[in-house]
């Protein structure tokens, strides 16, 4: 779905940050393509604080060859296979992030999480990349939950201006509840639906209804906070059984009174 390497916002990288790779999962919609803007938003605040942003792309499939003309990697399946590839995370010349096609990595990865764990599972993932690497996991929530499930990581819902916005946000956030992760909604800012109904209108039913049918209190956050909030959440190889963990009123989050109104 996403080019490869697509040159999204030049001249936002600044110096690494280090501290070794970190991935935070994106739930997809039921339509993808709609989240684009959303998700190359997210991705550009990262890369203006240093991160080299990757986008795995969960709904894309990866190419047969398991090199570009480059000698470059095509997807994460080949990544996963190659216990050669070390260090990846930089943009190709004349991009500002790298986007690899992951469908069939991460049923790989599946398999392993079932087999040894999620956190197994997410050490595997994260360890080709370079210490400066945000992985962005994009994939369907029923996905994110089978490969993360119990980690206890928090796990960003689109909040999109279409008119199936509110049954696709609430359904990603249930199954991720379901699945033992933190769900957070993350409305893209303020535009208005066909349907005509704010974002604001649809963050306030879906968060009622979780709180109302699932007991569960949702943190919203505003678009200009994404970036802080990703990087202080984000799993690392080395605290997937803790740094998300808390107890369980604080695991669930409360519904954060910074992130209202939506568009301050």
């Amino acid at each position: 779905m996403f080019e490869v390497g697509h040159d999204q916002a030049a001249g936002l990288r600044s110096s690494g940050m280090g501290g070794g790779p970190a991935l935070m999962p994106l739930a997809s919609p039921a339509q993808p393509a709609r989240a684009y803007e959303w998700l190359c938003t997210l991705a550009a605040h990262l890369t203006s604080m240093g991160r080299e942003v990757v986008i795995l792309d969960g709904s894309s499939q990866e190419a047969p060859a398991r090199r570009g003309h480059d000698g470059s990697p095509l997807g994460l399946l080949h990544i996963l296979h190659d216990g050669a590839i070390a260090g990846l995370g930089a943009a190709p010349e004349g991009h500002e992030w790298l986007v690899l096609p992951a469908a069939q990595g991460l049923t790989t990865l599946q398999q392993t999480a079932q087999t040894a764990g999620a956190d197994v599972a997410l050490k595997r993932l994260l360890t080709p990349f370079s210490g400066d690497a945000l992985v962005l996991l994009f994939a369907p929530p029923v996905l994110l939950g089978s490969l993360l499930g119990g980690l206890g990581a928090r796990a960003l819902v689109p909040v999109l201006p279409q008119t199936q916005a509110t049954l696709d946000a609430y359904g990603a956030l249930k199954l991720l509840h379901h699945a033992g992760l933190l769900p957070v909604l993350a409305p893209l800012a303020p535009q208005e639906l066909p349907a005509d109904a704010s974002l604001q209108q649809v963050v306030d039913s879906v968060a009622d209804c979780a709180e109302r049918h699932l007991g569960l209190p949702v943190q919203v956050w505003p678009t200009h906070t994404w970036g802080l909030r990703v990087l202080d959440s984000a799993l690392t190889r080395h605290d997937t059984l803790t740094r998300q963990r808390a107890t369980p009123a604080a695991a669930r989050g409360e519904r954060d009174s910074a992130a209202r109104p939506l568009w301050s």
